[in-house]
C-alpha cells in the first residue's frame, strides 16, 4: 500500500514544522484557515498551488479532490492529508473536513 507519505512527495514536505497547507491566493476558505491558525498560533508552510501547479495537480488527482485547503501534517512517521471533499474512503492518515474550526480543532488535536 502507497502512504500518503510517498503519495505527496518531497514537495509536499518541509524541515519548517509539521503543518503543510496547499492553498490559493484567491481561496476564502484558505484565508480563513491560515487566520484561524495564525490566531491559535499554529505554525504552518503554505504551498501556493498555483505557483506548483504540476505538484497541485498531481493532488487532486491522487486524492480526488478539486478543493482547497489541503492540509498536510508530518508526524513524523507517518502525514496525516485531510481535504474538504473527495471520492476516496477516508483512513486514519487520509480525513475530511467541513468547516475550518472543525479542522483547525483537528489539527490542534493531532499535533498536540
Amino acid at each position: 500500500m502507497i502512504t500518503n507519505k510517498e503519495m505527496i512527495g518531497n514537495e509536499g514536505m518541509s524541515k519548517d514544522g509539521k503543518v503543510r497547507l496547499l492553498t490559493l491566493e484567491w481561496c476564502d476558505t484558505c484565508m480563513w484557515l491560515k487566520s484561524e491558525l495564525d490566531a491559535a498560533g499554529i505554525s504552518y508552510v503554505n504551498i501556493d498551488a498555483e505557483q506548483f501547479s504540476d505538484f497541485a495537480d498531481n493532488i487532486e488527482d491522487k486524492f480526488k479532490t478539486s478543493t482547497y485547503p489541503i492540509v498536510f501534517l508530518d508526524l513524523g512517521d507517518k502525514v496525516i492529508t485531510i481535504v474538504a471533499e473527495t471520492d476516496l474512503a477516508t483512513t486514519d492518515t487520509f480525513r475530511t473536513f467541513d468547516t475550518v474550526p472543525q479542522l483547525v480543532n483537528t489539527i490542534k488535536q493531532i499535533i498536540k
